[in-house]
C-alpha cells in the first residue's frame, strides 16, 4: 500500500502539468529514479525527504506533514486569534498562570521571583524592597 506522501506527490507531478515522474524529476533537477520512489514509498518519508520534496514543488512542509500522516488538518489550523499574547499580561498574571500550570510539580521548594522590586514567594505574601540609595 502506498503512502498519502507518495499520493501527494504523483498529485503534484499531475497538478504541474508533468506527463512522467521523470520529466517532473528533469524539470526539478532531481535522479529520475528519485522521483520515481517518491510515487511509489509505502512507508512515512524522512524528515530530509519531506524537506527536499516540500522545497522542489514549492509548497508548505506542513502540507506534506498532512499527505504523510504526521499531522492532521486540524493540527495545523492556525491558532485562535482571541487567545491572550503574553504582551498582554502583566508580569503577576503570567507568574500565577505559571504556578497554576506547576502546582501538582514535585522539582523541590518554589522559587521567590522578584517582578519590579516585589519579591513573590508562592503561598506568602509580596515583600516589597525599598532601596536606600
Amino acid at each position: 500500500m502506498q503512502s498519502g506522501f507518495a499520493a501527494w506527490v504523483r498529485d503534484q507531478i499531475a497538478a504541474r502539468g508533468y506527463h512522467s515522474p521523470e520529466e517532473a524529476a528533469r524539470a526539478l533537477g532531481v535522479y529520475p529514479s528519485q522521483m520515481r520512489q517518491w510515487t511509489r514509498i509505502a512507508r512515512s518519508p524522512t524528515p530530509q525527504v519531506m524537506r527536499r520534496v516540500a522545497a522542489l514543488f514549492d509548497a508548505p512542509v506542513q502540507e506534506l506533514l498532512i499527505a504523510a500522516g504526521f499531522m492532521t488538518e486540524e493540527e495545523n489550523r492556525p491558532l485562535s486569534p482571541t487567545r491572550t499574547s503574553l504582551q498582554q499580561l502583566s508580569n503577576k498574571q503570567i507568574l500565577d498562570e505559571i504556578r497554576r500550570r506547576t502546582a501538582g510539580d514535585v522539582g523541590g521548594p518554589p522559587i521567590p521571583v522578584r517582578v519590579n522590586g516585589v519579591l513573590h514567594t508562592p503561598g506568602g505574601p509580596p515583600t516589597v524592597f525599598v532601596s536606600s540609595t
